[in-house]
């Protein structure tokens, strides 16, 4: 769920609210009553602000190791007072991440690019999602299967991506009210499997495993009396699936927390759970880099359920462009499994 920050040329964590809280008239802002139309809207959005395409997973190779997966591709429009066809001015700024957890050593590898839009140097069309040559690639009109291809720095995944479920709408039939007037759309799928490759070190593993897919877009998100929030995405073995978050509010200011959660069963069908049974509890926190203090443990309760998450290692701070804690959990209590979290506005 995370969305686009600042990208401007100095690498510096950008605060949340003064991106995200709203902006000129000039974008669209999202609507209840404008349906979700697959395949159309898995291209992007250039009317809205922002829009993200993210796809995280646990994955395991063939010798028994494993590893937390991340890949984001972020676009944010900019305001613009004279139009030009000119593709090297295009009011569009795209930024790519990605980030693979080695569980077994314990470490936690970053990389990211920045592009404008210019003529073909990124964008998300055609059954293509791309910066450079970080790309996810459908293999037909559906956006999955797909391939998924990434050349780093730090090494290279080349990964074939299916959908085990079918697409979620999030909300209400995509509409994901985040505080009164701000919203985005929003829709997932919420079991993936992966297979393919990843490089590390110069050692090429096959590896296999499961992910989620989020797609968002919007014009505001935070509102001003909101300091961030809390993101779980949660694959049971029992087949269900359970997302849920919470966007916090800041201290002193008396607006109650908005809280989402749904619950997608093995058949494919989901139902939302009530707002007042939700309640997260955080526990053991772990200090990153920059001094944020990221909760790593967390009781968990969604409905009759009670879930135990715990990150699979506290070492999972991105530190690039912009600051939050992403990365690999375990699920236990009520249900068994594995998942994602991640935490903004700390």
């Amino acid at each position: 769920m995370i969305p686009l920050i600042a990208m401007s040329g100095n690498a510096q964590a950008s605060d949340l609210g003064s991106i995200l809280g709203g902006g000129s008239d000039q974008f669209k802002k999202a609507l209840p009553g404008q349906p979700i139309r697959l395949p159309a809207d898995h291209g992007a959005h250039p009317d809205y602000r922002s829009e993200w395409w993210y796809l995280t997973g646990n994955l395991q190779d063939d010798q028994g190791r494993d590893y937390g997966l991340q890949w984001t591709l972020f676009r944010q429009g900019i305001e613009q007072t004279v139009k030009s066809e000119n593709p090297w001015l295009s009011p569009q700024l795209w930024l790519a991440q990605f980030a693979i957890t080695d569980l077994a050593r314990g470490t936690h590898r970053q990389d990211e690019r920045t592009s404008r839009q210019g003529p073909g140097l990124a964008g998300a069309s055609g059954g293509q999602y791309w910066l450079k040559e970080w790309v996810l690639a459908s293999e037909g009109e559906p956006l999955f299967p797909a391939t998924l291809k990434v050349q780093s720095k730090m090494g290279e995944l080349n990964l074939r991506v299916s959908a085990a479920k079918p697409v979620v709408l999030q909300g209400k039939e995509g509409y994901s009210e985040k505080s009164p007037g701000n919203a985005s759309f929003y829709y997932s799928y919420p079991r993936l499997t992966l297979s393919g490759t990843l490089t590390l070190e110069g050692e090429t593993r096959n590896v296999t495993g499961q992910g989620w897919f989020d797609h968002e877009w919007s014009s505001s998100v935070l509102a001003q009396w909101q300091s961030g929030w809390d993101w779980f995405s949660l694959q049971f073995e029992d087949g269900r699936e359970l997302m849920l978050f919470r966007l916090r509010t800041k201290a002193g200011r008396t607006e109650p927390e908005n809280r989402y959660g749904i619950l997608i069963e093995r058949d494919g069908s989901s139902r939302l759970l009530a707002p007042e049974s939700i309640v997260l509890t955080p526990g053991k926190t772990w200090r990153s880099p920059k001094g944020q203090d990221y909760p790593v443990e967390w009781q968990l309760k969604a409905g009759d359920l009670k879930l135990v998450i715990q990150a699979r290692q506290p070492n999972q701070a991105m530190t690039g462009r912009f600051d939050y804690w992403e990365g690999a959990v375990t699920v236990g209590g009520d249900a068994q499994g594995l998942g994602y979290l991640e935490m903004t506005g700390y």
